[in-house]
This record gives C-alpha cells, structure tokens and sequence, in this order.
C-alpha cells in the first residue's frame, strides 16, 4: 500500500509536466533576402539554405523565447591543425554558427546540432578543432554568441545533406540548413 502511494505521488508531478509541456509549442521561421518570413506550421522544422537566418520561436511554461541562428562557411574535408586529430569516420565538416536572443532566454552549444546526410544518416558534433568551439552558453535577451561546429562524417556525406538544430520542444528536430 505504502508503495502504491508513493508511486501515485511521484507520478502526480510528472504527469503534470507532461500535460504543461504537451500544451506549448515551438516554430521557426526564416528570414532572408526574398520578402516575407516563411512560418513553419506548429512544432514542424524549416528548412532553409546555410548561410540563411532562422528565427526559432518557443512557448515553455509560459516563457517566450525567440532567438535567430545563423549558419555559414560550410566547408568538408577540413583538417585538422595537430597532426593528432584524425576523423574516424571519414572527414570533419565544419560550419560557422551565430545566435541572437531577442526575447527570453535560450541554450546552445555545439551539441545542439547535427548532421543528416542524404541517406538519412545523422552525425553528432564532436570536438572543435581549433579551439573555435560554439561553447555551451546560456543567453538572455540582448546577448549574442558565435563558434564553430564541427561534425566527424562520411566522406560525401555533405552532398545533399542538412545541418540540424535539435530542440526538445518540436517534434524532432526545430529547423534545418541545406548544404
């Protein structure tokens, strides 16, 4: 009995979590040269093109965040500086990433990101090579950040892939950059 008990008020908790979280939202939109934003549709990712803005809109408990990410100089087959990093898994891709808080507050770090080859394959982010790292930072409005990410992929795995922003608030994936 004592255990049932327990567990109805633990689960009490979480399942209000769940319901709150289930009742928010997250979308993005893209901002560039062509007019107007395009909207994606409730919890649905954008695509856009590397080198494009993507404003992420997310609803949490109440809290608006909006923050606009920009990723650029894409290159494959980079090397590294040290002659001590090797990619495991074929070549390291690289890409620069800038975030702007405009409201609220939001986290990123490299680990936000990764890569989705044509196939379907996803590659996370690994270690920055040059000590350019997007490092974790949490930001409020106002505040800005930029590094580098760096992917350990397949050879080819550029070609006809996307760079992903992850978000634990859209259904999979918030947005992603065509390469």
């Amino acid at each position: 009995m004592r255990t049932k008990t327990t567990v109805a008020l633990l689960a009490a908790p979480l399942a209000a979590f769940v319901l709150a979280c289930g009742s928010t939202g997250s979308s993005t939109s893209a901002g560039g040269s062509g007019g107007g934003a395009k909207e994606a549709t409730k919890n649905a990712p954008i695509t856009v093109k590397a080198g494009e803005t993507m404003t992420l809109t997310e609803n949490f408990l109440g809290t608006k965040t909006v923050v606009e990410i920009t990723l650029t100089n894409v290159k494959a087959n980079v090397k590294a500086k040290d002659q001590f990093s090797k990619p495991q898994k074929g070549q390291y891709i690289t890409a620069d990433v800038t975030a702007v808080v405009k409201e609220g507050k939001y986290s990123i770090s490299g680990s936000s990101f990764k890569l989705v080859a044509a196939d379907g394959t996803a590659f996370d982010s690994t270690i920055a090579l040059d000590g350019k790292d997007l490092s974790a930072n949490d930001m409020t409005a106002g505040q800005k950040t930029a590094g580098q990410i760096v992917f350990d992929a397949a050879a080819g795995a550029e070609k006809g892939g996307k760079i992903a922003l992850k978000s634990f608030l859209a259904d999979g994936d918030a947005g992603y950059w065509t390469l």
